[in-house]
């Protein structure tokens, strides 16, 4: 099983993962700096924040999907599709968040704070799957959501910059990896 998880690792870097991750760093992370300059404007409304995120989700899809074409690896069966799993819940429970947010007429953002608890389960699967080095990313992320409990000013702007900073290096390490993969000779995908 080591094997298959190490392989899947290999496989997932020479699928441009590493590139995809670091441009959505940039989007990402700039997305909720965007999110915290609205909310800081007085902006309480729905409209802008749907607007700038749904712009950005579709921006993000169309670069895995360009990035990815053509591209297969040989495990893709399990360890993508779990990641694929693993991500979009975490954006449908962070779209959950917001809307409940709005619902519930709450004169405080709670969304930064639970959207690191949501990213802290989110690293923690990932974890369970290609590695502990995921359970520390799980564990920075919890710290931040206690931390953020007491700074309601900015949080976007703080969960921005850790995002950026997590899914650049994490990008990178992918990036890295492949480079290393391609520069043995060994350019392919291989069966386990």
């Amino acid at each position: 099983m080591r094997r298959v998880v190490a392989q899947a690792r290999d496989d997932t870097a020479l699928q441009n993962w590493g590139a995809i991750w670091m441009i959505h760093a940039f989007t990402n992370g700039g997305g909720f700096l965007a999110t915290d300059w609205l909310w800081e404007a007085g902006h309480r409304g729905p409209g802008p924040f749907v607007l700038l995120w749904g712009v950005l989700l579709l921006l993000n899809f169309v670069s895995i999907f360009a990035m990815k074409r053509g591209q297969t690896a040989g495990v893709r069966s399990f360890i993508e599709r779990q990641i694929w799993a693993i991500w979009t819940t975490f954006i449908g429970g962070l779209v959950l968040v917001a809307l409940l947010n709005l619902l519930l007429g709450l004169d405080r953002l709670f969304v930064p704070a639970v959207a690191c608890v949501l990213f802290a389960m989110s690293f923690a699967s990932m974890g369970a799957l290609m590695g502990r080095v995921w359970y520390g990313m799980a564990l920075l992320f919890s710290l931040v959501a206690l931390g953020m409990a007491r700074l309601e000013s900015h949080a976007f702007g703080v969960l921005g910059g850790l995002w950026f900073l997590v899914q650049f290096s994490s990008g990178l390490a992918l990036h890295r990896a492949r480079s290393r993969r391609l520069a043995s000779g060994d350019a392919g995908p291989r069966l386990v």
